[in-house]
């Protein structure tokens, strides 16, 4: 990763299989927010959707500072920077976790009880 001196900004994509509220993950971008401001490090987090935060900061040259903050925390499962990602050693591609969790819902769709591709109504 290049050091950087202007303002940068980028995106956490948080840990996917995971339900979250907006209200979580806005808790989520303050607490972060919060706990960097106390280490120095001026950026600041804005949740997007409820997978992704968004960061901006005006001192670029903190970003490894940053990248290894966001790696630490276990909501986040990577960080992109620019055009570059990055993840923790072992993680698998974004592509594969979506992958499997397209899979498991899948799977969890061909259990409902169906009759010649229909669903059944099930009455209480």
């Amino acid at each position: 990763m290049k050091r950087h001196s202007g303002p940068s900004m980028g995106f956490v994509k948080l840990r996917l299989g995971v339900h979250r509220t907006p209200d979580m993950v806005a808790e989520t971008a303050m607490k972060w927010t919060k706990v960097l401001r106390t280490g120095a490090i001026g950026a600041r987090f804005m949740g997007v959707d409820r997978s992704t935060i968004m960061f901006t900061m005006e001192r670029g040259q903190d970003t490894a500072e940053l990248k290894e903050f966001v790696l630490d925390q276990p909501e986040a499962y990577e960080i992109k920077i620019g055009d570059q990602a990055f993840r923790r050693p072992g993680d698998p591609p974004l592509e594969e976790v979506l992958a499997k969790l397209h899979n498991e819902k899948n799977k969890v769709d061909d259990t409902n009880p169906t009759k010649n591709g229909k669903q059944l109504k099930e009455e209480l």
